[in-house]
């Protein structure tokens, strides 16, 4: 849990494929809480339990009972409204060590068979909410770089080159340079990286880790395995002035 001494901070983002993985949900819940034990989570396809007293959690629903949420230990979370495609992303602004952090768990639509252009309308919007702040954007993206290849002008290509050339770097990208497949669909010849986490740059360059958690456990627990990074923030962050949320609530 963070605390006032507390330098690193550990985030995460998850795919738990509640839809698919519901006899494991449980589980997999479990496993984020007391074994990756994140400061931070960005979570897609996710059923929300009972919080712990610690805990605060941004949900937006997709479904009645399952969706896209923030989920923080020892951190007060602020909602932030990013209402373009309802659900799909949960955004909001986190305080550590008296500074301010804007987060985005996104989970990209797929519409009549097409990730784009609809992911890049989201980063259009969050780009536009959350421009000159320190951002942290992590998620299941349905996209990767491989996706080029495999079905070239469908919008993936020209995604991560938008990436590339800012506001945001690629932060698993910048430790390992090359996609390591984090989703596992039946029958597919392909290793896809569909889940990602992006920073602009004054918090990239505090990623001291950012790495997939590939392990029996997480194999099993959903069709989509976690990437976990962590973060110092033990020198004080460059100054920047606070976000002002289109809709805002603290969670409880």
């Amino acid at each position: 849990m963070l605390d006032g001494r507390t330098r690193i901070v550990k985030l995460a983002t998850w795919n738990l494929g509640f839809w698919q993985f519901r006899k494991t949900h449980a589980e997999a819940w479990a496993y984020l809480r007391e074994e990756i034990c994140p400061d931070i989570a960005l979570l897609q396809e996710v059923k929300i339990p009972d919080p712990r007293a610690d805990e605060n959690i941004v949900f937006c629903p997709v479904h009645r009972d399952w969706g896209t949420a923030i989920y923080a230990r020892g951190l007060s979370l602020h909602e932030l409204a990013i209402p373009r495609y309802p659900g799909r992303v949960a955004a909001a602004t986190a305080r550590i060590h008296a500074r301010e952090l804007a987060l985005a768990s996104v989970h990209a639509p797929i519409i009549n068979g097409r990730g784009f252009p609809h992911l890049s309308l989201i980063f259009d919007e969050l780009e536009s909410a959350l421009k000159a702040h320190s951002t942290i954007v992590g998620g299941d993206l349905n996209s990767a770089r491989l996706c080029e290849q495999v079905w070239p002008g469908y919008g993936h290509g020209p995604f991560f080159e938008r990436i590339q050339q800012g506001p945001f770097v690629d932060c698993h990208w910048k430790f390992h340079g090359k996609e390591i497949q984090t989703y596992f669909r039946k029958n597919s010849p392909h290793a896809w990286q569909d889940d990602h986490i992006f920073a602009s740059p004054e918090i990239a360059e505090r990623f001291t880790s950012c790495a997939v958690l590939d392990n029996d456990t997480t194999r099993h627990l959903s069709d989509h395995i976690p990437i976990v990074a962590e973060i110092d923030m033990s020198e004080a962050m460059p100054s920047n002035q606070s976000l002002q949320p289109t809709a805002s609530r603290r969670t409880t």
